[in-house]
């Protein structure tokens, strides 16, 4: 695997003037804001690579780099990039990077420029509000030790979650859940602590303290190329003592891929693009997944797939759909002020 600077653009920097006087790094309370990269994996997404670079320029915040790393696509985003946004840095892949490899070489890279405080994942088809990484970065400075997420809304449905952070779970066909998935953020909005602490998150939109990357480490590119990593990473983060949360102020819309990428069983259990890869899965329980729920977790998940054809339909046809409709709880909401007990 390889990585080749194809463009080496300057930051793209959105300073902000103080009292109409020259542009600054200062803010208009008078705050330092600290410099953040966001780390852009992408790979034959042509428009929505574009998408996410055109309303870049909208965000909120006055001192932000971009590096989007290109991983070997076969459609120009590359080219594209390098040609219309040239204050973005683009890094060139393989074609073998994978989410994990091409997001550990666009950190490596920023994390080698003077200067970078803040790592952002975040992927090329989100959209998000003007102001979230302003907020998102608010939460973090209260606190160095703080990794910071934010809601994650459906594109589709707007008002829709999609998530607010994870929990972990290792029950049944399940590692994590995405907490209050598919409940509209109008019935959370005022019941929930902000910032709202989690177990860990998705890599979509998720501010991280170069702190975490020194101490911790990297993506696991290795055992978990493509699912899996982001979590893993909180998770070993937080054993270090660092604290995901999430800032409820501070919004992402997430595109919903409901398009299986394998659609037979030797993928499923062997391909980096799917989420049951047996490596990952195992690689995620033997490190957060106490011993006991090893076995009877890899039992649900994988057994249907080596029992005999017959087997499998009763499987189809009875227990899998109980699984499936068996989602573990959400944490629990407190009461809404002034509600009935």
């Amino acid at each position: 695997m390889g990585v080749v600077v194809s463009n080496r653009g300057r930051p793209c920097l959105h300073a902000e003037p103080l009292d109409g006087g020259e542009p600054t790094l200062m803010g208009r309370a008078g705050v330092c804001w600290p410099r953040v990269v966001a780390c852009v994996p992408a790979h034959n997404r042509l428009a929505w690579t574009l998408r996410f670079l055109e309303h870049a320029a909208e965000i909120d915040y006055p001192n932000l780099g971009i590096v989007v790393v290109d991983d070997g696509s076969t459609d120009g985003t590359g080219e594209a990039v390098a040609e219309r946004y040239p204050e973005v840095t683009v890094l060139t892949g393989d074609g073998d990077l994978w989410w994990s490899g091409a997001t550990n070489a666009a950190i490596r890279y920023a994390l080698d420029e003077p200067g970078t405080d803040y790592i952002l994942t975040i992927n090329d088809d989100a959209t998000y509000d003007p102001g979230f990484l302003r907020r998102m970065v608010e939460t973090a400075m209260e606190d160095p030790r703080r990794i910071v997420g934010c809601r994650i809304h459906c594109q589709d449905e707007p008002g829709l979650l999609w998530g607010i952070g994870t929990s972990c779970v290792f029950s049944g066909v399940h590692l994590y859940r995405l907490n209050f998935g598919m409940r509209t953020w109008k019935e959370l909005e005022g019941r929930l602590p902000d910032p709202y602490p989690v177990e860990t998150m998705p890599g979509n939109g998720v501010l991280i303290p170069r702190a975490v990357f020194d101490e911790v480490g990297f993506y696991d590119e290795r055992s978990m190329p493509q699912y899996h990593a982001d979590s893993d990473l909180v998770l070993r983060a937080a054993k270090a003592g660092f604290k995901p949360v999430i800032a409820l102020r501070a919004a992402i819309y997430n595109h919903v891929n409901t398009t299986p990428l394998v659609d037979n069983v030797a993928d499923l259990l062997l391909s980096r693009k799917s989420d049951l890869n047996a490596r990952a899965v195992w690689t995620t329980l033997s490190r957060h997944a106490p011993v006991t729920r090893w076995l009877p977790v890899l039992a649900c998940i994988y057994l249907p797939f080596l029992t005999p054809e017959w087997a499998k339909r009763i499987y189809r046809r009875t227990i899998k759909p109980v699984l499936r409709r068996v989602r573990p709880l959400d944490p629990p909401v407190p009461e809404a002020a002034g509600s009935a007990p």
